[in-house]
């Protein structure tokens, strides 16, 4: 807890150069300061930056931000220099969550004839929301009026949604939902966390079919990590809280057509233990021999930093040595501040990018490995900022990789890394 209060403090130095860590108590209180939590959230004075991307299959990128209470979509043909004007996707307008780890996020079809886009739409009670969609089918002119993915509908937490669509075309959205902590209380019994709930869309966004729940006892406030298997299986990554509030992660394979159980499994054992979600979600790839690569954030013998481990197909850990998480934020800089990994692989390659801050400038951070997770690069630094940012993020045009950052000083930024070493 010391390391993380010092982590928090050294943040704070720099409030302007970052979105601040957040850490929610179990009931849903904020521990700290972060992002949006209510119906007048939308409305601050400053610009939100948090912003999705991904591109479709015809080499397009489509980038999704919020400006007051919209969405708003825009796309690129030349490999973001330069964007569209914004398309508005929700017509009326309604608060929107904007912090990093809740950003709105887009997605296409297999064909790239329909491009989707999900967020998280605060009620008027703190920490509770809505998950939102709507989806183009005429290449992002026009966008349906925005449908609530989940059949349940209390004024609850349901947000930090993720989003993915898979080989088949279909669409599955996972967040955090707080029924189940609704439930307990109502019986008087305890519950820890929250649970990961999901929703498959079968018809391109038409319909979503009832909701299943992945886990309970999971973080507050972490986003989702979705990733396919080289099955073409959805599979999620997120913070769980083990017994005795130790924030570690599980991970399951999302079952799309069968009713077949979701059996979670632990991922990381870092043996944190925290009784507040920072925050702080995972990233998550996987290679073509089935090894799930993970990336998170947390404190593992007093040390704040990101971390990278491995689990192979069969769900044992593996790695340098057995097992143990690597800190691979670390660029042996004294006062590094690492947060907010991302990861990516294509084929047996691998990177990881994430933010360091370093006192007065955000700086974006880079490792690549060639040979599965084995070994890796040493740190490159991208790009860096004095003023605000967004969380990186890591997309893949069809063998391509690219890094996607978006900053208050410089804008929306795209920058190939594939040809790093």
């Amino acid at each position: 807890m010391d390391a993380l209060r010092k982590w928090m403090a050294t943040l704070a130095a720099g409030l302007a150069l970052t979105q601040p860590l957040m850490a929610h108590d179990m009931a849903g209180g904020m521990a700290g300061m972060g992002g949006s939590s209510g119906a007048g959230a939308a409305k601050s004075a400053k610009t939100p930056l948090a912003t999705g991307a991904a591109f479709d299959a015809k080499h397009r990128l489509w980038v999704a931000w919020v400006e007051g209470q919209h969405v708003v979509v825009a796309h690129s043909d030349d490999k973001g220099r330069t964007l569209s004007p914004p398309v508005t996707v929700n017509a009326l307008p309604e608060p929107i969550y904007t912090s990093a780890e809740n950003r709105p996020k887009i997605a296409a079809s297999p064909d790239a004839k329909t491009i989707y886009v999900t967020w998280s739409m605060p009620l008027d009670a703190p920490y509770t929301g809505m998950v939102r969609f709507s989806r183009s089918t005429d290449g992002g002119a026009t966008w349906s009026v925005p449908a609530t993915v989940h059949h349940d509908r209390q004024p609850i937490t349901h947000r930090f949604d993720s989003l993915i669509v898979d080989g088949q075309g279909r669409i599955v959205v996972a967040w955090i939902d707080k029924r189940d902590l609704t439930l307990a209380k109502k019986a008087g019994k305890p519950y820890d966390g929250a649970a990961v709930y999901y929703a498959v869309s079968t018809d391109g966004g038409l319909t979503f079919q009832p909701e299943r729940k992945v886990a309970d006892h999971t973080c507050e406030c972490c986003r989702i990590a979705l990733a396919l298997d080289s099955e073409g299986r959805v599979q999620a990554l997120w913070r769980n809280v083990f017994e005795g509030q130790i924030r570690d992660h599980a991970l399951a394979v999302l079952p799309l057509d069968t009713q077949e159980p979701v059996v979670p499994m632990r991922a990381t054992f870092s043996g944190w233990h925290m009784e507040a979600c920072p925050e702080h979600g995972p990233a998550l790839a996987i290679t073509p021999d089935g090894v799930r690569h993970m990336a998170w954030f947390s404190v593992v013998n007093g040390r704040a930093d990101v971390y990278y481990s491995r689990l192979d197909a069969n769900g044992e850990p593996f790695g340098k040595p057995f097992g143990k998480p690597w800190p691979f934020g670390d660029t042996g800089k004294p006062d590094e501040q690492a947060s907010h990994p991302a990861l990516i692989a294509r084929g047996n390659t691998l990177w990881l990018a994430w933010k360091d801050f370093g006192g007065d400038t955000m700086q974006l951070m880079l490792r690549r490995s060639d040979d599965a997770g084995a070994h890796w690069s040493a740190p490159r630094a991208l790009a860096q900022t004095a003023g605000g940012s967004d969380n990186p993020q890591l997309l893949d045009d069809a063998g391509r990789i690219y890094l996607s950052w978006r900053t208050q000083n410089d804008g929306y930024m795209l920058m190939p890394v594939d040809g790093d070493k």
